[in-house]
């Protein structure tokens, strides 16, 4: 069963992207801030991570250079959600090391096919 790394701090769209990605039957560990988030990848080596920009402790861009500085954590699939859609936010993610950029809201549907698409 592939595992998702899910970094999000809103319990609203945690409660909808763990049931979607769980009935769609990956093993999915979630986590609300960026410290969690980059000892949880190192911990628990997800196939995929799911992160959020705007997160306590440490933002979403920090984690993704933090694990993209390491050779252990380089090629996994990260993929940005933010609700920020500006191009500025886009082009910093994609410079740090993320494979794509969704902008929240988004479907379930159009969410499972990009998971489907990076791993």
């Amino acid at each position: 069963m592939e595992k998702i790394l899910l970094v999000e701090d809103s319990k609203n769209i945690i409660t909808v992207l763990k049931l979607c990605l769980k009935n769609a039957g990956y093993q999915v560990k979630v986590v609300c801030n960026g410290v969690d988030a980059v000892k949880a990848a190192f911990d628990w080596k997800p196939d995929l991570i799911l992160l959020d920009i705007k997160l306590p402790k440490m933002n979403g861009f920090l984690v993704c250079e933090t694990l993209r500085g390491d050779e252990i954590m380089a090629d996994t699939p990260i993929l940005m959600l933010s609700a920020k859609a500006e191009e500025e936010d886009i082009k910093k993610a994609s410079e740090l090391g993320a494979d794509d950029y969704l902008i929240k809201p988004i479907e379930p549907k159009g969410l499972l096919k990009k998971v489907k698409e990076y791993l």
